[in-house]
């Protein structure tokens, strides 16, 4: 601490003034009247920190949540709007469990394909944008976010199916 006050203060005699110091390696030459933390214990002691990482991360989850809805009724209203189809499928003979299985496929083909795209993007943008934002890889929380698609995507097809079930084909195709 001698040698810092002094590089520091350009005086044999420095003023025993310092705010912080930080050291990389062991802190065992240190005065041990200083609170010692490690640097993820320090940056939580920052004034806001926790508050704003707690509002990033709440809003993270409501717009994962949010999208995930969303989803789930895109895939509701796609299969809805091709009514007219599933009729005359119907009137042809097709079974219904054939029309739910074609529904519940194309949906996790087209919902696979989604966050296949949406995981490609994601990691080249983090390629070239990693020097001028943070970015972090987290498995987990990718594997969360899949799941959840998948997920409401699913719910999105089950109930879509379940209305494609009740199609009278004769109204379905204008009769």
């Amino acid at each position: 601490m001698e040698t810092w006050q002094k590089y520091r203060y350009s005086t044999e005699t420095p003023p025993d003034l310092y705010s912080g110091i930080i050291v990389r390696g062991s802190t065992g030459n240190l005065d041990t009247k200083l609170a010692t933390y490690t640097t993820a214990d320090y940056i939580a002691t920052l004034p806001g920190y926790t508050a704003q990482v707690l509002t990033f991360g709440t809003m993270i989850i409501f717009l994962i949540i949010i999208v995930a809805f969303v989803l789930g009724i895109f895939i509701y209203v796609l299969t809805i709007q091709k009514t007219p189809m599933f009729g005359v499928m119907k009137a042809q003979g097709i079974s219904n469990f054939y029309i739910a299985n074609s529904v519940v496929t194309q949906t996790f083909l087209l919902v696979l394909f989604g966050i296949f795209v949406g995981l490609i993007l994601t990691i080249v943008s983090g390629i070239f944008l990693g020097d001028i934002i943070p970015f972090a890889i987290n498995i987990l929380f990718y594997g969360v976010i899949t799941v959840a698609f998948f997920l409401f995507g699913f719910l999105g097809a089950l109930f879509s199916v379940r209305a494609v079930l009740k199609i009278d084909p004769l109204k379905a195709i204008g009769g």
